[in-house]
C-alpha cells in the first residue's frame, strides 16, 4: 500500500466541532508513503472516528477511504485485515494491551509467526530508549497507565506497516518522554520507509518537520 486517500468524508451519525473551518473532513486529502503528518482537534472533533475509519474498523461515514484506488468500503473483512499486517496499523488511544500477558509477549504478538528471537534485540533497544526495558517481563496489568503507552509505541515500531497511525498515544506522557518516544517513532519510520499520522489535541511543544494538518 502506497497511499490512503480521503474523499469527501464526514460522520454519518453526528456532526463534529469546527466541520466548517476543518482542513480535512468534507477534503480531498491523500497520505503518501513517507510522509509525516500531524493531526491537531479538539475533544468532539471525531479524532478517534476518523482513526478507525482509516484502520478501517467502522464504515460510518459519508464519501470514501482508499488504500491505493480500493475503496474501503468495498474490501472483504479478510482483506481488510489483511492490511492491518503491512499496511496500516493504528495506536488506539487505550492502548490494547492483553493484561494478563507480559510487555515482551504483548510486543511480540505484531511480529505474528515470524521467528521471533530475531526481534529481541530490537524489542530490547526500543524498550532501553524509552526506559521500559525493566518490564518487559512484567505483565501488563501492573504496570501503569504511562508505562503500557510507551509499551504499546514499542510494539507498533518492532515490525511497522507502511502507515503508522497513533491516536493520543503520548496522553499519559511527560514532555521529556514524549520527546523520547517522537524520535523513536520519527527514527523507525524513516528507516522503514513509513508515513506517520498523529492525532492530538495540541501542537507538539518540540521542533518538528510534520506537516500540520487542523480537522
Amino acid at each position: 500500500m502506497d497511499n490512503i486517500s480521503l474523499e469527501n468524508i464526514s460522520p454519518k451519525y453526528f456532526t463534529p466541532r469546527n466541520v466548517e473551518q476543518s482542513e480535512i473532513w468534507k477534503k480531498n486529502i491523500r497520505f503518501s508513503k513517507g510522509d509525516k503528518h500531524l493531526i491537531v482537534a479538539p475533544s468532539g472533533s471525531g479524532k478517534s472516528t476518523l482513526a478507525t475509519a482509516i484502520l478501517g474498523t467502522h464504515f460510518q461515514y459519508e464519501g470514501n477511504i482508499k488504500y491505493d484506488q480500493q475503496v474501503v468500503k468495498d474490501l472483504h473483512l479478510e482483506k481488510i485485515v489483511s492490511n492491518r499486517k503491512n499496511g496500516v496499523s493504528l495506536l488506539f488511544q487505550d492502548v490494547r494491551l492483553i493484561k494478563n500477558l507480559t510487555i515482551s509477549e504483548n510486543i511480540l504478538l505484531r511480529v505474528f509467526n515470524e521467528d521471533r528471537k530475531k526481534y529481541i534485540p530490537k524489542m530490547e533497544e526500543y524498550a532501553q530508549r524509552l526506559g521500559i526495558e525493566n518490564l518487559l517481563n512484567k505483565k501488563a496489568e501492573n504496570c501503569s497507565y504511562g508505562e503500557r503507552q510507551r509499551s504499546a509505541i514499542v510494539r507498533s515500531l518492532i515490525n511497522p506497516t507502511n502507515f503508522l497511525i497513533y491516536d493520543e498515544c503520548f496522553s499519559h506522557l511527560d514532555v521529556n518522554n514524549k520527546q523520547i518516544a517522537f524520535h523513536l517513532i520519527d527514527e523507525v519510520s524513516k528507516q522503514s520507509g513509513s508515513s506517520v499520522i498523529f492525532f492530538e489535541l495540541n501542537k507538539f511543544q518540540f521542533e518538528h518537520q510534520y506537516q500540520l494538518l487542523h480537522l
